[in-house]
């Protein structure tokens, strides 16, 4: 059986007194069975709950799981609710890498795991370094706020706020996602709304990924390359944007700022909070920093890849 010597991942040190369970999960992530058909990425999972209980699960494409969706599954039809899982563990082909879960890997982690006292591990399958990493850092949620609006956004949030209205949403249970309006700002002026559209079966469109369809299918103008900004709204409330909504916008800020000569630079994000006099609180944060840690195409090498899926929409 290999063996691990563990670090934080936060800040590279060595960790001297180690929980059972971290070698545990990695032991059970070993016997996992991943068949990453589509993408040849394998996330082979391990999980241990609050009673040390394990359970396993691996990435099986096309859209049947993820890894942390498998082994969150397995625990909550295995153990119930009641024994949340406290360690997710990945054993991988190198060594020294904070993991990254996906966006909406990261709505299943925040729904269903004890995240107060999760810790998510990386580590390769042959021994070494495995890094650890609190759940909650994972997550971000405190943002600064803008004291002054300025005139040229007024219109693009209300916008936004226009496509929260629009939402369309079958389930109104408090454990239902949330609403928003997103815009996409583009420099020439125009604006690429999104609403959410929530279906019987369970998968809603979510606005961010909404406007950028409406950004790809809905204009031929080749000006509306230059993305400024990006503005969410809500009533009554600062916007809690969906982790898998966050990872579409990640990955439309690579492709664009890329084309626009910005290679590297996040894509500003505002998120208002509209009272219900009208009055307004707005917050600044961006595509990197409100997705820790992401997953982002680099991890796969497909930058480029994604940036030509966007190049094409402005070929003459």
């Amino acid at each position: 059986m290999p063996k691990w010597n563990f670090i934080n991942g936060l800040d590279r040190q060595l960790i001297e007194s180690v929980d059972p369970r971290w070698v545990s999960a990695l032991e059970v992530a070993l016997t996992s069975q991943a068949t990453p058909d589509q993408s040849e990425y394998h996330v082979n999972t391990g999980g241990v709950t609050r009673a040390g209980n394990r359970v396993l699960g691996s990435n099986h494409e096309m859209a049947i799981t993820h890894g942390e969706e498998a082994v969150i599954a397995a625990a909550l039809e295995q153990f119930g609710r009641e024994d949340p899982i406290e360690v997710i563990a990945f054993t991988c082909l190198s060594e020294g890498k904070i993991a990254s879960p996906c966006g909406n890997c990261r709505d299943a982690i925040r729904q269903y795991t004890n995240l107060n006292k999760l810790v998510i591990i990386n580590a390769p399958k042959e021994g070494g370094t495995a890094v650890v990493v609190p759940g909650q850092a994972y997550f971000k949620a405190d943002f600064q706020e803008v004291k002054r609006v300025e005139k040229s956004r007024l219109h693009a949030i209300e916008q936004a706020v226009i496509a929260e209205r629009n939402a369309y949403n079958i389930y109104s249970a408090k454990s239902s996602p949330p609403v928003y309006g997103a815009v996409i700002v583009c420099k020439n002026g125009t604006f690429f709304r999104g609403s959410f559209r929530g279906e019987v079966a369970y998968h809603p469109d979510l606005p961010i990924s909404a406007a950028i369809g409406n950004f790809r299918d809905g204009s031929d103008d080749p000006s509306r390359k230059d993305v400024s900004e990006i503005i969410i709204a809500s009533t009554g409330r600062i916007p809690d944007v969906m982790y898998k909504d966050r990872q579409h916008a990640l990955e439309f800020a690579v492709a664009m700022q890329s084309l626009n000569g910005r290679l590297g630079q996040p894509l500003p994000i505002y998120l208002v909070n509209v009272g219900e006099d009208r009055t307004m609180k707005i917050f600044k944060t961006d595509t990197n920093e409100w997705l820790p840690h992401s997953f982002s195409p680099q991890h796969l090498g497909l930058e480029s890849a994604v940036s030509g899926g966007y190049a094409k929409l402005f070929e003459k």
